[in-house]
């Protein structure tokens, strides 16, 4: 059984005291997601971080098969770590920044427990080109599992700009680009590739609710990698999407 309190209590003082951290012992490791779920309940609780949104992962039908779930691994996202375009962050604020062109949503209501993909539209306030700048607390990247209790690697969000006539879908699945310094970190160009990201949000919608938790107005919820996560030391970083626009961030050497 895993000791919830010993690793949420590691976790937690990694975050709020800007450290890096070993593996979580032999007892305090979760060895399955729901575990380590609790304790990434757990350690947000510790950490008295506000949660102002949420941030899917492992978003592609591809990568959850891979891991033998049925839709993405869920995290928070927080206070003061939702950004504008052109924003700076220091290497002081990041440990191992981890760039991903992403689709954020921003909601205006709360959907039903049951709302289809379709029925959450009525309940988006405005839908966004984002660059999520994941981050860890372990000195080493952990298994999927470690990974979830560790704040699913929340770090930044860069909200970027709003995306006109969202409903027509016409910004889904294509070419997707992101760079640092100039310097091509992934490319995608495979629409198979790109997350679902009004059907991560039904999936996200049904999660929530089965813990008695839901999305209100004002959340923002980043839906994942839409070209492979490449890790960046520093920079100016962007993620292109062809046709639509860019989102940029720069990360200073401290």
């Amino acid at each position: 059984m895993t000791d919830i309190t010993k690793a949420s209590r590691i976790l937690a003082d990694a975050f709020t005291q800007n450290i890096l951290i070993d593996p979580l012992p032999d007892g305090a490791n979760p060895t399955d997601f729901e575990t380590a779920y609790e304790v990434q309940q757990a350690t947000l609780a510790l950490t008295g971080a506000k949660q102002t949104g949420w941030k899917l992962s492992v978003a592609t039908r591809a990568a959850q098969a891979g891991l033998g779930l049925d839709g993405p691994l869920i995290g928070p996202l927080l206070d003061g770590r939702i950004i504008a375009d052109g924003a700076t962050i220091t290497t002081n604020d990041v440990h191992f920044p981890n760039i991903e062109a992403e689709i954020a949503v921003v909601m205006a209501s709360t959907p039903g427990a049951n709302a289809t993909a379709k029925a959450i539209l009525d309940h988006i306030k405005s839908v966004h080109l984002a660059i999520e700048i994941a981050d860890r607390r372990f000195t080493k990247k952990q298994e999927p599992v470690s990974t979830l209790a560790d704040l699913n690697s929340t770090g930044y969000l860069v909200l970027g700009p709003e995306i006109a006539d969202w409903r027509d879908m016409a910004f889904l699945n294509g070419p997707v680009e992101t760079r640092s310094d100039d310097k091509v970190l992934a490319q995608n160009s495979d629409p198979a590739a790109w997350p679902d990201p009004f059907g991560g949000l039904a999936y996200l919608v049904r999660f929530l609710a089965k813990r008695g938790q839901h999305l209100k107005a004002g959340d923002v919820i980043t839906t994942g990698a839409c070209a492979p996560p490449t890790l960046t030391k520093h920079g100016r970083i962007e993620a292109i999407f062809e046709g639509v626009g860019t989102v940029r961030a720069e990360i200073k050497t401290a």
